[in-house]
């Protein structure tokens, strides 16, 4: 079976990918996934999150939840910090940002450079392929990411209420009212 296969009915043919790092892990996302690229912002805890929600922050009026990959990919403590940046994505028809710890750049990546997926990243089948990776010397390889498939369903749902419940609190302090405050 081709690495294409496994890539999913949204997910654009891949040609130029994003390389960034995770805990060591040289990982990538087709281009066209990647909305743009952040500093990291002063995040808001949300305390009942997972460890994996490294919080929420407010970007073009929308909430967005900050996913910290070492710890969804279970990769290890990862090197993100103060100046960590973040990869804005569409997540489901909304932004969801996730934390790395450094990002390389684009390349150019042609269809038959693609290798099989790496087992160990394989969760809900978000690793469509890999390429060899000429930064890591011989051997070295970069599992592409799909992004539609960082989540779960459940994981998903649970996303989705954080950030409902995020901006239910935020409302309470932009509302104004004493009816927005009582409620």
């Amino acid at each position: 079976m081709s690495p294409l296969a496994t890539l999913s009915a949204s997910s654009p043919p891949v040609s130029r990918c994003v390389v960034f790092l995770v805990a060591g892990h040289p990982l990538a996302m087709p281009v066209e996934a990647v909305r743009r690229f952040l500093p990291l912002p002063h995040l808001d805890r949300l305390p009942t999150a997972p460890p994996p929600v490294e919080g929420v922050f407010r970007y073009h009026g929308e909430i967005v939840p900050v996913l910290r990959l070492s710890i969804l990919l279970d990769l290890g403590p990862g090197d993100a910090g103060l100046y960590a940046p973040l990869i804005l994505v569409t997540w489901q028809g909304r932004p969801l940002a996730l934390l790395v710890d450094q990002v390389r750049g684009d390349v150019v990546v042609p269809a038959e450079a693609l290798l099989p997926a790496e087992p160990s990243l394989s969760f809900n089948g978000c690793a469509m392929a890999g390429f060899a990776d000429p930064a890591a010397g011989p051997g070295g390889t970069v599992s592409l990411l799909d992004p539609d498939r960082l989540l779960s369903s459940a994981e998903g749902r649970l996303l989705e209420a954080f950030r409902a419940a995020e901006e239910r609190r935020l409302g309470l302090w932009t509302d104004g009212t004493a009816e927005g405050a009582a409620q």
